[in-house]
């Protein structure tokens, strides 16, 4: 019975996740009839289960989530496969992108299923009350995720309050603070739900998962002391523990104690399974270079969706950060002796030999006579122009730390490697911005926190290099930090954003999206499918500039 349960509500609402094509996220989410299942403990179970899968969609399962998050920064540039371009570059960005509305019927439709679970709820009997209780913290701490992704990728915007029609084909708009309201509301009656301990399943929502994602939410509230007391209180009462290394962090193999919030991805069909694609996003594809080829245990089969910039390379000490020695690649082993490899015949040592290397600097003649015959090698004036636009978005430097070498084989796209939604590590940063940010600044607190995040990250004997001051602590540093620690972890854009800082660092450090980013570009443009299922347009109205 519990299985059929859940396969008639895949149909119902699995399908709807991937359809943008319709007039409005509403035309998929009238239930009719079948609403009639939701008044069960299975039924309302099978809808918790399905509202996990709609934030796997996102964290993990999508490249479209990663357009609309990294791209179009300061650090981020589209790589070659992207299907981003108008997201990446802000060049032709208007109403009829199809990222845009993809993303605005996923987090709507999302929204409208946790109103549907808040308003059967009450009326459904659980032979656990506590259970009861708990999923109901679950879905206000997923309603708020969306609602924070809706206002702060629109502005203000419509709010659903209810699952009610004509509110839904009205969608009046309401104030990003009054989502931000509403967002704080649900998430500390979450916290006062939840009981203190944390739950044994994996990617399961509890009191210290709220906590984080509350921090964070008092962070782009810019309440500054609450930001400080909930992300202390994670760091210290939950036995979280910084993972020892950036190596043991990322390892793909084993779980952290780092991890706070995480989307599974797996067989199992507790949290909806299915397979993650977001760790090729970042990684070339080397296959086309002569003596090297992808396998597992090596190198990722790269999707070349992004790609790092000039700038996000100058944000490292390649020496004495760890962050940028073991989460990147820039070199690759002599490992296919089937390739034609005449041009370089001292390539000769299988995995030991050089077979292709990217150098951040710039070769003198005698390096690249001494490499003519040995490895394929470029610089940085090979890899980009005098502008420093990508001249080949194919060949850049590799962000590693979402590879998964667990997959079935080398070629293959199936992986179930879990992403974080929020990790300690972030704790740490939240907490340092609020004290930098505060009234009345606590510059020392703050640089003991980067101090402490940087310790794992340390390179023997550069110790002196990696502590940082009270002096270095400002909004700038933070937001440098950040994109050190949190590159490609879907932070980014809205990142600058918060801060005001997206025209001015776009426009300093990404050369494609600088011609063309404008300060409207600030929210993205409502789509048009939207407006075509209204029957008053103008009750919502298209966001400035598009």
């Amino acid at each position: 019975m519990k299985k059929n349960i859940y396969i008639i509500l895949f149909i119902i609402l699995g399908l709807t996740t991937f359809n943008s094509c319709s007039s409005s996220y509403l035309d998929e989410e009238s239930y009719g009839a079948t609403v009639a299942v939701f008044d069960t403990e299975e039924g309302s179970e099978a809808l918790v289960h399905l509202l996990y899968t709609k934030v796997n969609n996102l964290y993990g399962g999508t490249f479209t989530f990663g357009y609309l998050s990294e791209n179009g920064t300061d650090i981020w540039m589209r790589g070659q496969n992207s299907g981003g371009s108008n997201l990446a570059d802000y060049k032709g960005l208007d109403a009829y992108d199809e990222n845009v509305t993809w993303f605005w019927n996923h987090c709507y439709k999302a929204v409208w299923n946790t109103n549907l679970f808040l308003e059967t709820i009450p009326n459904v009997h659980y032979e656990d009350e506590n259970k009861k209780n708990r999923r109901r913290a679950e879905v206000l701490t997923i309603q708020s995720l969306f609602l924070w992704l809706i206002t702060e990728t629109w502005g203000d915007t419509y709010l659903p309050m209810t699952t009610d029609v004509s509110e839904g084909l009205a969608a009046k708009r309401s104030t990003r603070k009054e989502f931000y309201d509403k967002i704080i509301a649900n998430l500390e009656e979450a916290v006062s739900i939840f009981p203190p301990d944390r739950s044994n399943e994996q990617g399961r929502i509890d009191q210290s998962v709220a906590k984080a994602f509350l921090s964070r939410m008092y962070l782009y509230n810019e309440d500054w002391d609450k930001a400080i007391a909930t992300s202390t209180d994670v760091i210290n009462n939950y036995n979280y523990e910084l993972a020892p290394s950036w190596n043991n962090l990322w390892d793909e193999t084993s779980r952290n104690k780092e991890f706070i919030w995480t989307t599974e991805f797996s067989s199992d069909e507790s949290f909806g399974g299915g397979s993650s694609i977001w760790w090729q996003a970042c990684a070339m594809f080397i296959d086309r270079f002569a003596g090297v080829k992808t396998e597992l245990n090596w190198t990722g089969y790269g999707g070349c969706q992004m790609l790092p910039d000039k700038f996000y390379f100058s944000l490292f000490d390649k020496e004495a950060d760890l962050r940028w020695k073991q989460g990147h690649q820039w070199v690759w082993l002599y490992n296919d002796p089937e390739d034609d490899t005449s041009a370089f015949p001292d390539m000769t040592t299988l995995y030991k030999d050089t077979a292709l290397y990217l150098y951040i600097g710039t070769f003198t003649s005698e390096q690249r006579n001494y490499m003519k015959t040995r490895y394929t090698a470029f610089d940085l004036t090979d890899m980009f122009d005098e502008k420093g636009s990508p001249k080949d978005r194919f060949t850049f430097v590799g962000v590693t730390k979402f590879d998964d070498q667990t997959r079935p084989n080398a070629m293959s796209g199936l992986s179930s490697r879990d992403y974080p939604v929020i990790r300690l590590g972030e704790m740490y940063l939240i907490r340092a911005e609020a004290n930098i940010r505060k009234a009345s600044p606590d510059l020392n607190a703050a640089a003991a926190d980067i101090n402490t995040l940087r310790e794992r990250v340390t390179a023997t004997g550069y110790e002196s290099r990696m502590k940082v001051e009270p002096s270095e602590m400002n909004l700038d540093f933070i937001l440098d930090e950040r994109g050190r620690e949190l590159s490609a972890e879907f932070q980014r854009w809205f990142d600058l954003k918060r801060t005001g800082k997206l025209e001015e660092r776009v426009k300093a450090h990404n050369p494609d999206a600088a011609p063309y980013i404008k300060e409207y570009h600030t929210v993205r443009p409502i789509p048009q499918t939207q407006f075509d299922g209204m029957p008053d347009p103008s009750t919502l109205g298209q966001n400035a500039g598009y």
